[in-house]
């Protein structure tokens, strides 16, 4: 997970999105997931870009994007904050 204040500069401080990333039900460390430090999503990045190469597109949002990357380092998803359960679906598919 990337925090980005790149949208309307709407982010929180650094210290405080733990703590907001907890209470709104979402792993920051484990389940593989890992809450990284903020960056610039639509600029040079080179994790999003490696992403947007596979799905192309801005990212509208801070939750407008979310990628799957398998145990290869291959991008074979990407999901909305509205789509999170066909991203379980095919994190599932992935494990079995």
């Amino acid at each position: 997970m990337y925090p980005s204040d790149e949208f309307g500069r709407q982010e929180l401080p650094t210290e405080q999105i733990p703590a907001f990333v907890k209470k709104s039900g979402l792993p920051v460390d484990g389940d593989g997931c890992t809450l990284m430090a903020k960056t610039e999503v639509n600029g040079a990045d080179p994790v999003w870009n490696y992403c947007k190469m596979a799905f192309p597109g801005q990212v509208q949002w801070n939750f407008a994007a979310f990628f799957l990357v398998d145990k290869t380092g291959t991008v074979v998803g990407r999901f909305s904050a509205r789509e999170l359960d066909k991203c379980d679906a095919a994190l599932a598919q992935l494990s079995a």
